[in-house]
């Protein structure tokens, strides 16, 4: 038998349930919006001319924009692959070189977007009289690479996202954008801007068209299916947004966005287990996320661990105490202590 102390309490935190989702709605954008002080990944890969994966050893280097040598350096693998972790947000040049290939660099931010793909196709150097690097790996046929996109689109992608960074003038970053696109259609990083860019305005359906021509063009981008779900939370769609976002966590299962995301997902589809499960993970990846420590809170009311719900929303409170959220969670904080209080002192 619960004691009438117990029903008190059961009682206030439905209550509180109630305020809160409302809380994950507005409460996740406001802080999803932020410059990201986490380290970050860049990743990507080299293909030949003909849609094949470059050979071992092609060195690629990261390097500062606007010059001071090299950060990191390192070299493809047998599927012409590489990747630089544990790297602060920052914007950077990524270079590749070959013997008997045109040297190259993409510029590319991760001070918004923890995780870049970075793709190159190697051109060969008629002035070179050295052998090409022998392609590599299967030759099965790939999408249109970004690498491809002419030095007009690039510059224009360029100028949207330092805009996109600097949250300015959202009209014209899409207005760049789409300049782009129309350059070059098959530019997915483009539209994973346009899809950025329209969630920003709160544009959901026209960032939903951008993002899913993004995941057309390259469907091994785990970053456009995070955006792509995080859009379907938004218009709680919730069982697309679960369709997506596990696509992201099988290309990217060590996202933090990915895991955030599909909890969203399963939040909003009353699965709260497998809600729990996935923004533990996100947890577990990236402590310092007011938003999941509030989703956490959340979901810890819904299984009615008052205790573990109030450690979630006072680290939320904690890692961003001026934030959007942050008076709505100290009455919240408030309403559980003075909750558990009463609890304590409720005769058995």
């Amino acid at each position: 038998m619960e004691t009438e102390g117990s029903q008190v309490l059961m009682t206030r935190f439905i209550r509180l349930l109630a305020v809160l989702v409302l809380f994950i709605g507005c409460g996740v954008s406001g802080w999803s919006q932020r410059t990201t002080t986490r380290p970050c990944q860049i990743h990507g890969q080299v293909r030949t001319a003909d849609g094949r994966a470059a050979s071992l050893g092609i060195a690629v280097s990261l390097e500062m924009l606007g010059g001071g040598g090299a950060v990191a350096q390192t070299q493809t693998d047998r599927s012409g692959k590489y990747e630089f972790t544990q790297i602060p947000p920052a914007v950077y040049e990524v270079h590749i070189r070959a013997t008997g290939y045109l040297a190259d660099y993409q510029r590319v931010d991760v001070t918004t977007i923890p995780t870049a793909t970075v793709n190159f196709v190697l051109s060969a150097d008629p002035t070179s009289g050295a052998p090409a690097v022998p392609p590599e790996g299967p030759g099965a046929t790939v999408s249109a690479r970004d690498g491809n996109a002419p030095e007009g689109a690039r510059k224009d992608v360029a100028s949207a996202q330092q805009l996109l960074t600097q949250g300015k003038d959202l009209d014209k970053s899409i207005q760049l954008l789409k300049k782009a696109v129309a350059q070059y259609p098959q530019y997915g990083r483009a539209y994973l801007l346009m899809g950025v860019a329209y969630s920003s305005q709160k544009n959901w359906d026209e960032a939903e068209k951008s993002l899913q021509k993004a995941v057309e063009i390259n469907q091994g981008d785990a970053a456009a299916y995070v955006a792509l779900g995080s859009v379907e939370n938004e218009k709680k769609s919730f069982s697309e947004a679960e369709k997506y976002l596990l696509k992201a966590v099988v290309l990217s299962p060590e996202s933090a966005d990915a895991q955030f995301e599909l909890g969203r997902a399963y939040w909003g589809l009353g699965r709260w287990d497998d809600a729990g499960q996935h923004v533990a993970k996100a947890n577990q990846l990236r402590p310092d996320s007011a938003a999941q420590h509030l989703l956490m809170g959340n979901i810890m009311l819904r299984e009615r661990n008052a205790e573990a719900a109030l450690k979630e929303f006072q680290e939320a409170l904690r890692l961003d105490p001026k934030g959007p959220m942050a008076e709505p969670i100290r009455q919240v904080i408030g309403r559980i202590e003075a909750a558990l209080k009463q609890q304590a002192s409720t005769p058995k």
